[in-house]
């Protein structure tokens, strides 16, 4: 096949049904988060490499898309948009807390098991404000949001990455082994875990084995609370614990689980950890948590806590679940003679006003208008004339 037919690896096509059924859970997001107070805000694709190079929110360059300006300089395509919300916060908005909401594209420069390189995401951040209700309201928006598009049967598993961090501490980790400790954890290999480094206390790698088994329910945080080492492990299930409290009091504690081994990037999240999963899909739906120290590489403290929803990964779980809504079908278009544009445009308005999917062409012959009826697949077509309307085809 000639190359220029064939997509870059890693990115895809949405055809017409596809946008329509995309676009409808986008619009429902946005419209989710605007309801509870989040204002949008958009950030361009185009960032400069320095602000993916530095702090806690540093990306390895060869996880970046990366293109040259015309003046030399290194620019990137933006791997996440947490970031450049944080630029904003930090350098054009004034002082205090902010609620903000976005939707748009990321990209990663990395291709892997059927990843795609080019991603949507809907989410919001609060910036600039901390405690046990800031994070029981970002968990809660979450449930919400996945409600309100119709999704079913989903958790949002927690965790804290200060439990797991303090345990670290309590045993004096250096920086090399704690990269290698939390990617046996996130993997949940409890023998691979053993088989990493004979340095490594052996009391830590039992402590280490036993989180991925904290999984479940409030249980969960009980059995955390018996391992706790130290102030910061115990302050990290007290933060769990208020969370799981003021969700439970609002009605929504089926939709939540503890998972003590969520430690994600533990450079990038400072705090309690969040993601969605659902049955039958391999993918987390939906990642966040609290990076209180990601606007510091600015010169500014503001703890922030957000998530972000993948929407293709969303749109198939509602595939799954038989929930997408799909393009309906035209039932009528409509036509019309020359100069009568607009009392066809008042008839397609009232059709719609009664619930009807109606469509306007620009037919101004009924031969155009049943050609233009059979390329849409509409089940009528009316025709506008001098002498009334008619129905044809």
């Amino acid at each position: 096949m000639i190359k220029k037919f064939k997509l870059p690896g890693g990115m895809q096509d949405h055809l017409q049904s596809d946008c329509y059924s995309r676009r409808t859970v986008e619009d429902t997001l946005m419209d989710s988060f605007r309801y509870y107070g989040y204002t949008e805000i958009e950030s361009p694709i185009l960032e400069r490499y320095e602000l993916f190079d530095s702090g806690v929110g540093r990306v390895e360059l060869n996880k970046l898309f990366k293109v040259t300006d015309v003046d030399g300089d290194l620019l990137i395509l933006r791997p996440d948009i947490t970031m450049p919300i944080s630029r904003i916060v930090c350098t054009k908005l004034p002082e205090g807390c902010h609620k903000l909401c976005y939707l748009g594209k990321s990209f990663s420069a990395l291709e892997n098991e059927g990843k795609l390189r080019e991603f949507t995401q809907a989410g919001v951040e609060i910036m600039g404000a901390s405690g046990n209700g800031v994070d029981i309201e970002v968990v809660m928006l979450a449930i919400k949001s996945l409600l309100a598009v119709g999704l079913e049967d989903f958790q949002i598993e927690i965790g804290h990455v200060g439990f797991f961090k303090g345990l670290l501490d309590d045993f004096d980790v250096n920086e090399e082994d704690r990269e290698m400790l939390v990617n046996s954890i996130e993997s949940k290999n409890g023998i691979k875990l053993y088989s990493l480094s004979s340095d490594i206390n052996k009391r830590l790698l039992d402590s280490l084995a036993r989180l991925p088994m904290l999984f479940g329910g409030e249980d969960v945080l009980k059995e955390a609370e018996n391992m706790c080492l130290n102030d910061e492990m115990r302050a990290a299930v007290d933060n769990l614990k208020c969370v799981y409290e003021g969700i439970r009091q609002l009605g929504f504690d089926k939709y939540v689980c503890f998972d003590m081994s969520i430690v994600g990037k533990m450079k990038y999240y400072s705090g309690m950890v969040m993601r969605g999963i659902i049955n039958n899909l391999g993918r987390a739906i939906l990642s966040g948590g609290r990076y209180d120290g990601l606007c510091d590489s600015f010169g500014i403290h503001v703890p922030a806590v957000g998530f972000a929803i993948g929407i293709g990964y969303l749109t198939r779980a509602l595939g799954n679940q038989g929930k997408l809504r799909e393009m309906p079908d035209a039932e009528i278009i409509v036509g019309y003679e020359p100069r009568l544009m607009d009392d066809a445009d008042r008839l397609v308005a009232s059709y719609r006003e009664q619930g009807v999917n109606a469509i306007s062409s620009f037919a101004t012959t009924e031969k155009q208008l049943v050609k233009c009826k059979e390329a849409v697949g509409a089940k009528k077509a009316v025709f506008v004339s001098a002498d009334g309307n008619k129905e044809i085809g």
